[in-house]
């Protein structure tokens, strides 16, 4: 994934530099370095990014936020009998 990418995904989404970094808990000068091209980004970071872009389903304990992903994993509730 290409810087130019990355921002488009971010831009896409409307959310700004110091929300991603609030979300994942990075410094936003740190954020900017990413968005720049200074400094690559943890593998980790575009693989969520391209998860997300490809549709694939996240872990329904997974913390995720609602403006950061395109749809949100259900959780099959199998036991109906509890409130």
């Amino acid at each position: 994934m290409t810087v130019t990418e990355m921002r488009a995904y971010f831009e896409a989404k409307g959310v700004s530099q110091r929300e991603v970094g609030r979300f994942i808990g990075v410094q936003q000068r740190t954020i900017r370095s990413w968005f720049s091209g200074d400094l690559e980004p943890p593998q980790l970071f575009i693989m969520a990014i391209e998860a997300d872009i490809f549709g694939v389903e996240h872990h329904p304990l997974e913390r995720v936020s609602r403006r950061l992903v395109l749809k949100k994993a259900t959780h099959d509730n199998t036991n109906s009998s509890q409130p």
